[in-house]
C-alpha cells in the first residue's frame, strides 16, 4: 500500500539499495521497458528542446541526466523521469527574454533554472517541507495546464503553418498568424496536419502504438523520399554526437535573481505530480513509496540534468506507463533507458538529420491539445463552482502576464479563498434526531436552541485572529435570538483543532461576560492537544474542569440532571 506521503523517515543517500535487492528474473522485462523507453522518448524530448528554444540535443542531454539522477534516489521503482512539455513551457517563460534569441545563453539560462530548482527542493526535503506543493490546488493545477497547453500549441503555429512568427506571447502570436495567413507554406500545413491527424489516429485506435515515434519516422521517410528540404520544408539539420560533458552554467546574479520564481515555480509543479504519480503505481502494483524520498530524487533529477547541459526535469507519466505497460519493475528500466540513449547520442544521432521540425510541432499540438482536461472542468463546476472559477482565472492568468505570474496568481487567489473560509466558516447549533437521543448538525432550521435553556454550537474551523470576532458574535447572536432563557451554552470543539492567543483571550472574556448574565459555558470534544492548551494558558480553570464534557450527550443529560433538582428543590 502507498504511504500517505507524511513519512518522517531520514531521507537516504543513494546506496544502491535497489541494485542490492535486484530479482535478476526481472532483467529481461527491465532490458525491454528500458529500450521501449528510450526509443519512444527521443522525438518527444527533442521536441521539448525546441519549444524551450534550445539546440535539440539538450533535450536528449536532459532526459539521460534526469534519469539517472532520479534512478539512485527514488523511492519509487517504476517512476521515470524526463522533460515534460507543461515544465518546459515554464522554463522557456522564464528564459526566453533574458536569453535575446541567443542558444547558448537559453541554454546556460536553462541548466541554472534545473539547478536551482533541484536545490530548492533539497532544501523543501531538509525542512520536511513537501506540505508547500499542496498549495497547487486543483483548480490551480488545471488553471495552469489549460493556459499552458494554448500557449504550447501557440508557439508552433508558426512552425505549423511554415511562418516565421516574430512574437512570442499567446494573444500576439495568434493575430500574427492570423494576419499572416496568406504567407502559409502549403507542403509544411499538409504534412504537419496530416502528422497529427496519424497521432489522433493511433490515439483513438491503437493507444499503445508509441505515436510520436511512429510520426517521426514517417516524416523521415517522406523527407527523404521526396525531398522536402528542397520544397521548402525545414529540417531539423546536423546535431552534434557524444555525450553531454560536466559543465557549470555560468549566468550573471541578476538572471540568477530574475529565474528565482520559475525554479519556485518548478518545484510546485514537479513535486505534486511526481508524488502523485509515483503513488498511483504503488497503489497498483502493492508497494510503498515516500514522499520526502521522491523530493530528493526529484530534487538530483534536476541537479543532474543543470550540470550536463539539461534543463528540468520531472516525472514522466507517458514514459512510466510504457514502462509499467511492458513490464517494467525496477530503476533498471530508467538506466537501461539512460544507457540505449547515450549509444544513440554517441552513434546514431545523423538518423535526425532529415526530420522535419512540422513533425516535432505537430506532436507538441497533439501533446498540448490533450493537456486541456475538459472532465475535469465539468466535475469542478458540479462540484465547486468557485474552483472552477479558479481555473478559469489561472488559465486566463497564464494567458495574459504569463506561466510563473498566473500560477502565482492562482496560488494567491487559492490562499486568499482558504483564509476566507478560516474567517467565516459554517457553524451549526446541534438538535436532536427524533427519537434517538443523538445530538447532530441537521441544517437549517428555525430554532435556535438545542433543549429548552442550552444551545450546543459547533464551529468548523480553528479558532484564530481572523474569525475571533465573527465567533463572539455569533454566539451572542445565538444567546439572543433563542426562544428561552440561556443557562448553559455548551461549544462541541470536534471541529475545532487550534486556538492561537487572540482566541484565547477573546474565549476567555466570553467566559467571564456569559458568567455574568449567569450562563454557563461548557466545553465538549475538546481534542487533547486542545484541552492541553487549554490549560497552558488558565482556560481550562476558568472554565473549570466540571465544564468540560466527553459528548454533547453526556453534557445535556448533566444539564436535564441539574435541572431537574433545581426545579425539585423549588418545590
Amino acid at each position: 500500500m502507498a504511504t500517505n506521503g507524511s513519512d518522517a523517515s531520514p531521507v537516504a543517500i543513494p546506496k544502491f539499495r535497489f541494485l542490492r535487492s535486484y530479482q535478476w528474473q526481472w532483467f529481461r522485462s527491465d532490458l525491454v521497458a528500458g529500450i521501449s523507453v528510450c526509443v519512444i522518448m527521443i522525438p518527444s524530448v527533442i521536441a521539448y528542446a525546441e519549444l524551450a528554444e534550445l539546440p535539440p540535443a539538450h533535450g536528449l542531454y536532459a532526459a539521460l541526466a534526469g534519469m539517472v539522477g532520479y534512478a539512485f534516489f527514488a523511492s519509487s521503482p517504476q517512476v521515470v523521469a524526463g522533460p515534460d512539455a507543461a515544465l518546459t513551457l515554464l522554463v522557456a517563460g522564464a528564459i526566453g527574454p533574458l536569453a535575446g534569441g541567443d542558444a547558448s545563453k537559453a541554454a546556460a539560462l536553462a541548466a541554472v533554472t534545473a539547478l536551482m530548482g533541484g536545490l530548492l527542493m533539497l532544501l523543501a526535503a531538509r525542512l520536511r517541507a513537501g506540505v508547500i506543493a499542496d498549495f497547487l490546488s486543483k483548480p490551480v493545477l488545471v488553471g495552469y495546464l489549460t493556459g499552458a497547453a494554448l500557449i504550447l500549441v501557440s508557439t508552433q503555429l508558426g512552425k505549423l503553418f511554415g511562418i516565421r512568427s516574430t512574437e512570442h506571447d499567446f494573444f500576439p502570436v495568434i493575430a500574427e498568424i492570423v494576419r499572416r495567413i496568406r504567407e502559409t507554406h502549403r507542403v509544411t500545413l499538409g504534412l504537419g496536419v496530416g502528422l497529427i491527424a496519424t497521432l489522433a489516429v493511433l490515439r483513438r485506435f491503437a493507444p499503445r502504438i508509441p505515436g510520436a515515434l511512429v510520426v517521426s519516422v514517417v516524416a523521415i521517410l517522406l523527407s527523404v523520399s521526396l525531398d522536402l528540404a528542397g520544397h521548402g520544408v525545414r529540417v531539423l539539420g546536423e546535431m552534434p554526437r557524444g555525450l553531454p560533458s560536466f559543465a557549470f552554467p555560468i549566468v550573471s546574479l541578476r538572471e540568477i535573481r530574475e529565474l528565482i520564481p520559475a525554479a519556485a515555480g518548478i518545484v510546485m509543479l514537479t513535486f505534486p505530480e511526481g508524488i502523485l504519480l509515483a503513488r498511483a503505481f504503488a497503489a497498483k502494483n502493492g508497494y510503498e513509496v515516500r514522499a520526502n524520498q521522491e523530493l530528493i530524487a526529484l530534487a538530483a533529477s534536476n541537479i543532474s540534468a543543470g550540470l550536463f547541459h539539461g534543463f528540468s526535469v520531472g516525472a514522466s507519466q507517458s514514459r512510466t506507463v510504457v514502462a509499467d505497460s511492458v513490464g517494467g519493475k525496477s530503476q533498471v528500466v530508467s538506466l537501461v533507458a539512460a544507457a540505449a540513449l547515450a549509444l544513440f547520442l554517441l552513434f546514431l544521432t545523423p538518423l535526425l538529420r532529415q526530420l522535419p521540425t512540422v513533425a516535432l510541432a505537430a506532436i507538441l499540438v497533439f501533446a498540448g491539445w490533450h493537456l486541456i482536461e475538459l472532465r475535469e472542468y465539468r466535475t469542478l463546476l458540479k462540484l465547486t463552482p468557485l474552483g472552477f472559477g479558479l481555473a478559469i482565472v489561472v488559465a486566463l492568468g497564464v494567458l495574459i502576464i504569463g506561466v510563473v505570474p498566473g500560477i502565482v496568481l492562482g496560488v494567491m487567489i487559492s490562499l486568499v479563498y482558504l483564509l476566507a473560509r478560516l474567517a467565516r466558516p459554517p457553524d451549526a447549533v446541534l438538535r436532536e434526531i427524533p427519537g434517538t437521543g443523538s445530538f447532530h448538525d441537521l441544517g437549517d432550521a428555525a430554532e435556535a436552541q438545542t433543549v429548552p435553556g442550552l444551545i450546543a454550537y459547533r464551529f468548523y474551523s480553528p479558532l484564530f485572529f481572523a474569525n475571533t470576532e465573527h465567533f463572539v458574535l455569533r454566539v451572542r447572536e445565538l444567546i439572543k435570538g433563542s426562544p428561552t432563557t440561556v443557562k448553559w451554552f455548551l461549544l462541541d470543539l470536534q471541529a475545532v483543532w487550534e486556538i492561537d492567543i487572540t482566541a484565547a483571550e477573546a474565549l476567555s472574556r466570553l467566559t467571564d461576560e456569559l458568567r455574568q448574565r449567569n450562563i454557563v459555558l461548557c466545553v465538549t470534544r475538546a481534542n487533547r492537544p486542545l484541552r492541553e492548551k487549554f490549560e497552558r494558558i488558565g482556560l481550562a480553570a476558568q472554565l473549570g474542569a466540571a465544564n468540560f464534557y466527553p459528548s454533547v450527550h453526556a453534557a445535556i443529560a448533566e444539564f436535564r440532571r441539574q435541572s431537574a433538582e433545581g426545579e425539585n428543590n423549588h418545590e
